[in-house]
């Protein structure tokens, strides 16, 4: 974690069991801290009519993955929010922008410092989008082949980034 975040670390989230079903209450720091509490995030990946991808380079005042280029937009939970509501509130917030979000699948994923029930979502837009520089300092559309390239041989691509991309286009192009 960065000295200096704009991220509130008193902010707080229901932490899950593996079923997805809310066990208890903690705060940012603590869920980002301890891998046994499951918290719920809401990644949304947009693509545009052309189907290339938006990714977000991230502020570098956010307290995990400063400055790495990221997924289009993600957020956490709050405590007594549903993961749909919470993805909405995150496209307004984060770029500016009302869309539908379809949901692609749900997945945990644990790291050494935390773990996430991972609600994995897509819209389509086309921008423009208006987001705040305390969260995000720039936006860019990334054909598929030019973002599998990017997330493999920049090392500005963050971890969800890597893993997820992949998935994405994967997952549709079954739908």
């Amino acid at each position: 974690m960065s000295n200096f975040t704009t991220d509130p670390q008193n902010e707080v989230f229901d932490f899950v069991n593996e079923n997805d079903e809310v066990v208890g209450e903690a705060t940012r720091g603590e869920v980002h801290q301890d891998p046994k509490l499951i918290h719920r995030v809401v990644h949304i990946w947009i693509l545009n009519d052309k189907g290339e991808i938006l990714l977000q380079q991230r502020s570098l005042t956010k307290d995990k993955a400063p400055g790495q280029w990221d997924i289009s937009c993600a957020g956490h939970v709050q405590k007594g929010y549903d993961p749909e509501t919470t993805a909405k509130r995150e496209l307004q917030e984060e770029l500016g922008i009302k869309a539908d979000c379809k949901l692609i699948t749900r997945l945990i994923v644990r790291l050494p410092d935390q773990t996430e029930m991972i609600n994995l979502y897509y819209s389509v837009h086309n921008g423009p989008f208006n987001f705040p520089k305390e969260e995000i300092n720039q936006v860019k559309f990334f054909t598929k082949d030019e973002a599998l390239r990017f997330i493999k041989t920049d090392p500005s691509a963050s971890y969800f980034s890597k893993k997820e991309i992949p998935m994405v286009f994967e997952l549709l192009e079954k739908k």
